[in-house]
């Protein structure tokens, strides 16, 4: 039966992520590399900064335009501090087109990619240190889950589908990949995989129901406003794309939650295979409530320090704690917070439950 149910699931998918896999047009704003050739500061004084205007040549390394040169005004537009680079550098810049066919070139940042990937390399390398075969296929998972976001719903959101929809299907794809490379094809990840389904679709659903009566507009952010009005850009449903953010976040909990109390389940019963369903049960939802406690309270931490500047910064302006939990950039993050604590909580005893079936029955 499980079987049935995860390769109709999997076909489903298969079929809808080659039918509906689409990309959009080019867009008219790019970000490449560029490599600095030579700078040329000016007399004129950046009253921003307090620091003299350069004019900077590049040479992009990457793009349609690749190793063509632009000579850059820099610091004319910049917040207070300074972006530090040197001849030789190598810099992002910004590469904005007009429909008349005018070409723009703005550094926007620096490259930070080698320390990166040194950070990167180092974090692979515990994990493969730790965890050995299974750490590696959880970075193939992790690759995977990568690949399905660049390649499918982020095209496809930008082509003009829904952005929930294509989180949704994402993350049908997402989950069995993952779940079955870090905890291989058996009874245990097939109960997550089930489980984490129908928790998924009770958190997607929570999440429609409550950013609509909240009438959040995912409208909180410069990106988001900056998004909803760049040309070639203004068909993506910011709504809908906070929701997709909501979902995708939530992804990333629901591993440890069902293969856990799948995992309790399965060593309950062989260490006493005479208990009852209902006291296999109870026992699993023992510890699935420790489980609970702790992850809710790491999850509203996470979300509380990633928002971090943005509270101290209303807490300044000595505004009550009810009105600043109003603004809309704060009550999207309770909402999400809140989504997320309620799938936790759904996802013990689906998971628990499922999972003591599975096992009474064989």
């Amino acid at each position: 039966m499980i079987k049935k149910i995860l390769m109709s699931l999997i076909a489903f998918v298969a079929f809808f992520f080659f039918t509906t896999l689409s990309f959009a047009e080019e867009p008219l704003n790019t970000i490449e590399e560029a490599r600095v050739l030579k700078i040329v500061e000016t007399k004129e004084i950046n009253p921003q900064t307090k620091t003299p205007v350069r004019n900077v040549r590049v040479k992009l390394l990457t793009g349609s335009m690749k190793d063509k040169e632009f000579t850059v005004i820099d610091n004319i537009i910049r917040a207070p501090f300074q972006l530090k680079y040197k001849t030789g550098d190598k810099v992002v810049v910004t590469v904005s087109k007009t429909p008349g066919g005018t070409t723009g070139v703005y550094i926007s940042d620096v490259d930070r990619k080698p320390m990166m990937l040194l950070l990167f390399a180092i974090f692979v390398l515990f994990t493969i240190v730790v965890s050995r075969w299974q750490g590696v296929t959880s970075l193939i998972g992790m690759a995977i889950s990568f690949y399905v976001i660049a390649a499918f719903m982020i095209p496809n959101i930008f082509a003009g589908n829904d952005p929930f929809l294509m989180a949704v299907f994402s993350s049908l794809i997402i989950l069995p990949a993952t779940f079955y490379l870090a905890h291989g094809v058996n009874r245990k990840t097939n109960v997550a995989v089930i489980s984490s389904f129908i928790t998924l679709v009770f958190a997607g659903g929570l999440s429609y129901v409550f950013t609509e009566l909240t009438k959040l507009t995912g409208m909180t952010t410069e990106e988001a406003v900056f998004l909803s009005s760049t040309t070639g850009t203004t068909h993506i449903d910011i709504k809908n794309l906070l929701l997709a953010g909501i979902l995708i976040g939530f992804l990333a909990i629901m591993d440890d939650i069902t293969i856990s109390q799948a995992s309790i389940v399965e060593s309950l019963h062989k260490s006493n295979p005479r208990l009852t369903f209902k006291e296999l049960f109870d026992h699993a939802m023992a510890v699935g409530r420790d489980h609970v406690a702790s992850l809710v309270n790491t999850l509203v931490l996470v979300y509380v320090g990633a928002s971090f500047p943005l509270i101290l910064l209303f807490y300044n302006t000595q505004t009550s704690i009810g009105l600043v939990a109003n603004q809309e950039i704060i009550a999207t993050e309770i909402v999400r917070t809140l989504v997320g604590s309620i799938g936790i909580i759904a996802a013990v005893p689906v998971s628990t439950y499922l999972a003591c079936v599975f096992v009474k029955r064989n």
